[in-house]
């Protein structure tokens, strides 16, 4: 009888992007969209959920992303403190009272009425909320930088969602083969032409796949609950996720890669900060020049029962060479941005260098396993099982070249994996994720409001089996 085969070939699987990253900044279109969380509903229960419906749920519900509403607050609070004028001052003096003799009681008495503030000079108000005002665009990409790093591991969680998806359809398969297994065995033995030990050994791999099929659904169940957890939901309200592990997008040339780092968040991030630095550096220039303080009053003499205008003014001296020291301090400060933004350069660079390279090594070995592994061992698997039955080839030949096209099957899985997650930490380094936000968020959008997408958009993209049994297993 022949082997029903439904292996896919490698060139079957098309180079399509399922696991490129959508990242971008919480928006209130991200908050619109996500009806579960924004409106209090919860959740129905649902087959799938796609990689776009975990970014948009991620972006709506992570406290990490709202923090920075609440840092904009702050210098939204401060700015309008730095706003304010120099504020006056009124105050009261005694003098020449309760003393002895001619100045006993208040004979003698002279009170003081005063207001006092200070004239700011080089426009010192001015150059305060400048500082406020680069911090707070600062504020906005270190937000950009925190997104990458939180859907970053929100693809990271899905990425080994998907995993254990795929090893779970292999230990399903194992299961049937190992089932398919003793049966024919059992039929030997019951024949009189195998051992009762073989009918054992393979009882034994059948309740061990069973137990692997077991072990494969309980880890999937804890990575999609880690899933979840990331907008919050600590019972997941779906049952697997969507996309093809062995479709690949071309993620580019490291001369590419170099290009964006210089122009991602990370190195953006140091631009930034340069400008709070030279804000504050003006700052500290404007307080070069001392500010003057001034006090006006009315003032009463009592010995003589007269009153009298009082004034004065008040000068800090030498303030441009008491300011000396700051001012290096926060030129020197400028300066080290400069040297810290060209370190982080080379460590973006090496890192990315390290992460093409596995992304390239994890390519080649799962177009060498598709294209010249796993189909001669697929042929070899019907060759040994067909011999087994006509008792040319031991029970344990047949055995161990099955374990041997399962092991290829999971590192198949497990090299598809690392290609996605290099892929990832590119994206993330790099920060094209951000630069393809707005197109993959729209198409989204679109496909959300054309109900025909919608429906097309949350079918379930299972990976064929890969795996080569009898059309009567199940008989």
């Amino acid at each position: 009888m022949k082997m029903f085969h439904i292996f896919v070939p490698a060139r079957a699987i098309a180079f399509a992007c399922m696991l490129g990253l959508t990242l971008s900044p919480i928006t209130a279109q991200a908050v619109q969209t996500n009806r579960y969380i924004d409106e209090g509903v919860q959740a129905p229960v649902r087959e799938t959920l796609s990689l776009e419906d975990t970014i948009r749920l991620t972006l709506a519900n992570n406290p990490s992303l709202y923090e920075f509403e609440f840092r904009q607050r702050v210098i939204d609070g401060e700015s309008k403190t730095a706003a304010l004028k120099p504020a006056l001052n009124a105050g009261i003096e005694l003098e020449n009272f309760m003393g002895t003799g001619e100045v006993s009681g208040i004979k003698e008495l002279e009170v003081s009425l005063t207001l006092s503030s200070v004239l700011q000079l080089n426009d010192k108000p001015s150059a305060r909320l400048d500082v406020l005002s680069e911090r707070k665009i600062q504020q906005e990409v270190e937000k950009k930088i925190r997104t990458l790093d939180v859907l970053g591991e929100l693809n990271r969680r899905y990425i080994e969602a998907l995993v254990l998806q795929a090893t779970l359809d292999v230990q399903n398969d194992a299961e049937a083969l190992a089932l398919y297994t003793y049966n024919a065995v059992s039929k030997r033995v019951d024949a009189g032409a195998s051992p009762l030990l073989e009918q054992k050994r393979a009882q034994a791999a059948l309740a061990q796949a069973k137990l692997d099929v077991k072990l494969a659904q309980e880890g999937l169940q804890f990575a999609l609950r880690s899933l979840a957890i990331m907008w919050g939901e600590q019972t997941p309200t779906f049952k697997r996720v969507e996309g093809k592990l062995f479709a690949f997008q071309d993620i580019g040339s490291f001369e590419m890669l170099s290009a964006a780092i210089q122009s991602s968040p990370h190195i953006e991030l140091f631009a930034k900060q340069s400008r709070v630095q030279a804000a504050q550096l003006r700052l500290v220039q404007a307080n070069n020049r001392a500010d003057i303080e001034w006090s006006a009053g009315i003032r009463r003499l009592q010995g003589i029962d007269e009153t009298a205008l009082i004034a004065g003014i008040s000068v800090p001296l030498f303030q441009q060479k008491r300011n000396l020291g700051e001012y290096e301090a926060q030129k020197a400060r400028l300066d080290e941005i400069e040297v810290q933004k060209q370190s982080n350069v080379r460590s973006l660079l090496h890192s990315v260098n390290q992460a093409l390279g596995e992304h390239t090594r994890a390519l080649l070995e799962v177009d060498a396993i598709q294209q010249t592994v796993i189909p001669p061992l697929t042929e070899a698997l019907d060759l040994v099982e067909s011999a087994y039955l006509d008792g040319r080839f031991s029970y344990l030949e047949w055995v161990s070249t099955r374990q041997e096209f399962l092991n290829t099957r999971l590192t198949l899985i497990e090299a598809a994996s690392q290609v996605h997650l290099s892929k990832t930490e590119i994206e993330t380094l790099t920060g094209l994720a951000l630069k393809t936000a707005q197109s993959r968020t729209a198409k989204t959008d679109i496909a959300n409001n054309n109900p025909s997408k919608k429906l097309a958009h949350n079918v379930s993209m299972q990976q064929p089996s890969n795996i080569s049994i009898r059309s009567s297993d199940h008989e």
